[in-house]
């Protein structure tokens, strides 16, 4: 069910996709009744739009053409108008009809907030509501309205920003806690080259401060593990 939308985010290398969140069928009710209206209305209407002749008939038909091509706009926009959830970001689709698509996305160590809002009887009832991320740097977070549970969804949500904030955490106490990094390939490295000759002079000024500070620690750490073995090779003797 989810295929077409999930071709529509290309999905990376190693990318899952763990759930696809869309609005609550029922919030749709006003373009349901409208539909309902526009293919049903004119049938009990057959036989006076029959008595106007060609014009009548054409009527009759315009207005049946015209609930299917609502209904099939309802169906892409509920369809298309989702939050995908993957194990390393958020892809936020907003449908706006059948050629209007907007496309934002959020990567978990970029999240800072996320929030859910109910609000009104219905939503209540229903438990329905609106799930709302805030992103570092961003002053516009994305949101998806009206979703069912949205409780669940920003636990959901908030569990798989904290499991990839420890991901992160383990993988730089790896590279700069441990002297023995696996060196990098020559892709990464041409990646690195490039990155720097990017950067102007005050950026180059703050990595020349980090590496150091980073030499300095590793260091320090191989100085430390040799006094320890130093003191217990000497207390052996």
């Amino acid at each position: 069910m989810d295929n077409l939308i999930i071709k529509k985010i290309n999905p990376k290398a190693g990318e899952e996709i763990i759930a696809v969140v869309r609005h609550f069928g029922l919030t749709f009710w006003p373009q349901i009744l409208a539909v309902a209206l526009l293919i049903i209305l004119p049938f009990f209407l057959l036989f006076p739009f029959f008595k106007w002749g060609y014009f009548g008939v054409a009527l009759f038909l315009f207005l049946i053409f015209l609930g299917i091509i609502y209904a099939l706009r309802t169906a892409v926009v509920w369809y298309y108008n989702a939050f995908v959830i993957t194990n390393q970001r958020i892809v936020d689709i907003d449908q706006r009809g059948f050629f209007e698509r907007i496309v934002s996305e959020a990567v978990y160590e970029k999240i800072q907030d996320v929030s859910y809002r109910r609000k009104g009887i219905w939503q209540t009832i229903f438990r329905y509501g609106n799930v709302r991320i805030q992103t570092a740097g961003a002053d516009v977070g994305l949101e998806i309205r009206n979703v069912r549970s949205p409780g669940r969804v920003q636990e959901l949500i908030s569990s798989l920003a904290h499991l990839d904030g420890k991901k992160q955490k383990l993988v730089e106490d790896k590279n700069f806690g441990d002297p023995e990094v696996t060196s990098p390939t020559e892709e990464e490295l041409m990646i690195l080259m490039k990155s720097i000759e990017d950067l102007d002079e005050k950026q180059l000024e703050r990595l020349e401060d980090v590496v150091r500070a980073k030499i300095r620690q590793i260091k320090l750490k191989k100085l430390d593990q040799l006094n320890k073995e130093w003191r217990s090779a000497a207390e052996k003797k």
